[in-house]
C-alpha cells in the first residue's frame, strides 16, 4: 500500500483535535519546542489526496525556519494518518 492509496483507511479528526495533535508533535521536533500556535486549512480540492494542510502561525523563540520544516515534515507524517472530519 502506498501513500497515493484512495483505499487507505485514515482516521477522522476535529479541526480541534489535528490542530492539537500536530502541534504537540511538531513541539517534539529539535529547535521547536517554543513553537505558539500553528493553523489547520481545510482543502476543499477534490483531486487533493488529503483534505487539510497546516502551518505555523507564530514560531514563539523557535527559529521561524526550523519550526516551517518541522511543520512540512510532520503535516507529511499525519496525512497517512488523519484526515478532517466534513462537518
Amino acid at each position: 500500500m502506498t501513500d497515493r492509496d484512495p483505499k487507505r483507511s485514515r482516521t477522522l479528526l476535529s479541526m480541534q483535535d489535528l490542530r492539537w495533535r500536530a502541534l504537540a508533535e511538531i513541539r517534539k521536533q529539535p529547535g521547536c519546542s517554543d513553537v505558539q500556535g500553528i493553523a489547520i486549512n481545510r482543502v476543499t480540492d477534490e483531486r487533493a489526496e488529503n483534505n487539510w494542510s497546516l502551518c505555523v502561525l507564530s514560531a514563539g523563540a523557535s527559529d521561524a525556519n526550523t519550526a516551517a520544516r518541522a511543520a512540512i515534515y510532520i503535516q507529511h507524517a499525519l496525512r497517512r494518518d488523519y484526515d478532517l472530519m466534513t462537518e
